[in-house]
């Protein structure tokens, strides 16, 4: 028996907003580790964080953009790309732009390279909208193994042979962000677990279901170095990973969903920062401490996991805070709130 039901769509799920805001904070955490500690060649929870932390945004996203009662038609399509367009692209060709003076990077590299100096999310997600729209309408019925299927063919263009078999040059597969294109497998994921929230969550309260993901999750991880990386096999082992992982942290969320309450100070946070995650998202590369590269040799001679992602979490946190003031500041403006986030005119 369910002993939680999804609510009418016009109403937020608090533990989704929270797990949202975790999220965020698994990002800036990453970025925290990576760009500013370079902990790339030391052993961290980063390679186990890395491999959720993305599937699970894009998850999120899914999961939070599925309405059963919208009608997927020209006219919808349309209102919902330029919507989408001002959010997704204009704005973060704003911040982009500031970057690149402020850091002073060079604009037509970072414009044409995979990571748009670490805007590539937004973009790529703009790419999801598009695809999922036209899912939708020519796919009237919303056929679930149509959708399954394509959700497939997309996570193998993570398979390097596939990859390198596009006939595009690579400037080209750079600008348009393709070797990201395979987290859209998650999106779509995301969209299925939405539609069938009630299934999902009989299928969470199993214990069966739990152990085989955890048992997946953990063993794969152990037993890395006997599967190749880049093979088929190894994109597969990847998928599993990701999947697994995704669906413990999201079945804990829901589990224990009492904790990430408005009534409980850690879950009103956690909101907070779910429902703030574009702000954070677009401002927390301006923050990013990299004056912290001077204490990296301590980690990299002396490896210290658990107070390395202690640190990085305590200064992630920092940077959120910040990123959270700045925004309620520019908030105070509607113009500027509407231009640089997206926020709906009164």
């Amino acid at each position: 028996m369910n002993n939680s039901i999804i609510p009418p769509t016009t109403k937020r799920i608090e533990y989704i907003d929270a797990l949202r805001g975790f999220t965020m904070i698994l990002v800036v955490v990453q970025h925290i580790a990576y760009f500013c500690l370079h902990i790339e060649d030391t052993p961290s929870f980063h390679s186990y964080l890395q491999q959720i932390r993305m599937p699970l945004f894009f998850l999120i996203s899914g999961f939070v953009l599925y309405k059963a009662d919208v009608v997927w038609n020209l006219k919808h399509i349309g209102g919902f790309l330029k919507k989408k367009f001002v959010v997704q692209i204009v704005s973060t060709l704003i911040f982009f732009t500031l970057l690149t003076h402020v850091r002073g990077y060079d604009f037509f590299e970072g414009l044409t390279s995979e990571s748009k100096y670490g805007y590539w999310f937004t973009y790529t997600l703009f790419f999801y909208f598009i695809f999922y729209s036209i899912i939708r309408f020519v796919c009237r019925r919303n056929e679930d193994y149509i959708v399954v299927l394509i959700a497939g063919l997309f996570y193998l263009l993570k398979w390097p042979t596939l990859y390198e078999a596009i006939p595009f040059p690579d400037i080209v597969k750079d600008t348009l962000g393709i070797n990201h294109w395979h987290y859209f497998c998650f999106f779509l994921i995301g969209t299925l677990m939405k539609k069938h929230f009630d299934n999902v969550q009989d299928l969470m309260e199993k214990g069966m279901t739990m152990l085989v993901c955890i048992l997946v999750f953990f063993l794969f991880n152990l037993y890395n170095d006997l599967i190749p990386d880049r093979g088929l096999l190894g994109v597969i082992t990847q998928f599993c990973k990701s999947f697994s992982g995704v669906l413990i942290v999201f079945a804990f969320f829901r589990n224990k969903q009492s904790l990430f309450s408005k009534e409980k100070t850690m879950g009103k946070c956690l909101q907070y920062i779910g429902k703030r995650t574009l702000d954070i998202y677009l401002l927390h590369y301006f923050l990013l401490p990299f004056q912290l590269i001077h204490i990296t040799s301590v980690f990299k001679d002396y490896p210290m996991p658990v107070v390395e992602f202690t640190l990085s979490l305590l200064v992630a946190l920092l940077v959120i805070a910040f990123c959270l003031l700045f925004s309620n500041i520019i908030r105070l403006s509607p113009t500027l709130a509407h231009l640089l986030f997206g926020v709906k005119k009164n």
